[in-house]
């Protein structure tokens, strides 16, 4: 069980955090599958090695800065900064941050350049327009993204400065930069990171990747101009499956609406009667994960509209430790619905949470 340690208010924690959308279980898993490719099986081996790497480094230094909220002059005028992106390109290497891309916004021949470009900048707009947030600072930092890292590596990650993309080994997952939500999720760990610090183990690591999840599916939405009733916008990684994952049945990594279906790459437990403390944190996600979910369909409309808005506020409220549980983001959930929309919403958002088995009693 995770545990709770205060948030010093004036100085929020920054965390480098090596944060990953394909769990490394998952890797592992695949990578020891008889049924496939020896070639297949080795990436996959050696993705698994080069994530587990980085996740120890994170530990290392998981607390690497302090830093001190702005002065409103400072604030202010960091609120009129204009984001801006740098991209880069690995050229199938290690090193980061690679080389860099000039004038990535002019119509580059390289795909993954464009698609990155133009969805960075649709999730700071996304930010902006419907959060209010500038970056994921809230400062106006600069975007920072590095394509074709290693070869047919399957994964993408956020490293506490900047994003991360592998290009899939085409099997099993097409290049991470295809999946909208992919990028929503991993910019969006950037956010937890200047906010809330949530430490990336036990509950308030499932907290950490589930709020990830629950950004990236609803910018996925506001993209493509889902509401919230259609299932499709409630799958995490769609654009990332590969011939050999769709041939299979497997239609996404995570489900949020249904985290134990078949179809999911990643299956996860639904309710809170299953979490597992031993399992890694992007299992035991699932279950905020399908709370999140149903709050927004209770709901109606467009998820952006009013759901997305409460877990925004609980999350940038001050008042999460760095070790949350279930239990205390489900607290600030239900205060922050009451405060935005009276006790109909409160109800909502109470429900949500019991749907997936949550003891409210100690909410």
């Amino acid at each position: 069980m995770a545990f709770s340690t205060p948030v010093n208010k004036d100085k929020p924690q920054v965390c480098q955090c090596r944060c990953f959308i394909v769990p490394p279980v998952v890797l592992r898993q695949y990578s020891r599958d008889a049924n496939l490719d020896p070639n297949l099986r080795g990436n996959l081996q050696d993705t698994f090695a080069e994530t587990m790497r980085l996740r120890t480094l994170r530990e290392a230094s998981r607390v690497a800065a302090v830093t001190r909220r702005p002065d409103a002059q400072a604030a202010a005028a960091a609120a009129a900064a204009q984001v801006q992106q740098q991209l880069f390109d690995c050229q199938n290497r290690q090193s980061l941050p690679g080389r860099p891309v000039a004038n990535p916004q002019e119509a580059p021949r390289d795909d993954a350049v464009r698609v990155v470009y133009d969805t960075t900048a649709k999730v700071a707009e996304f930010y902006s327009q419907i959060l209010g947030r500038n970056s994921v600072d809230n400062q106006g930092i600069d975007l920072v993204s590095s394509v074709h890292y290693r070869r047919n590596f399957d994964n993408a990650f956020w490293n506490g400065q900047q994003m991360v993309y592998g290009d899939g080994d085409g099997q099993l997952f097409a290049e991470f930069w295809q999946s909208p939500d992919v990028i929503g999720h991993e910019l969006t760990h950037g956010v937890t990171q200047y906010e809330s610090g949530l430490r990336y183990e036990g509950e308030s690591g499932a907290l950490n990747e589930s709020i990830s999840d629950v950004f990236g599916a609803v910018f996925n939405q506001w993209l493509n101009q889902w509401p919230a009733s259609e299932p499709k916008g409630w799958l995490i990684g769609a654009g990332i499956m590969g011939a050999r994952s769709k041939a299979n049945g497997k239609t996404c990594l995570r489900d949020m609406l249904d985290p134990g279906a078949h179809h999911c790459l990643s299956p996860q437990p639904a309710t809170y009667d299953n979490f597992d403390p031993t399992a890694d944190v992007h299992e035991n996600s699932g279950i905020p994960n399908k709370a999140f979910a149903t709050f927004a369909q209770s709901l109606g409309g467009n998820s952006w509209d009013q759901a997305i808005k409460v877990w925004y506020a609980a999350c940038v409220s001050r008042q999460l430790s760095t070790g949350a549980t279930f239990a205390d983001f489900a607290r600030l959930t239900i205060q922050e619905a009451f405060n935005r929309g009276g006790s109909d919403m409160e109800r909502l958002a109470q429900q949500a949470w019991e749907a997936v088995h949550l003891p409210l009693a100690s909410v």
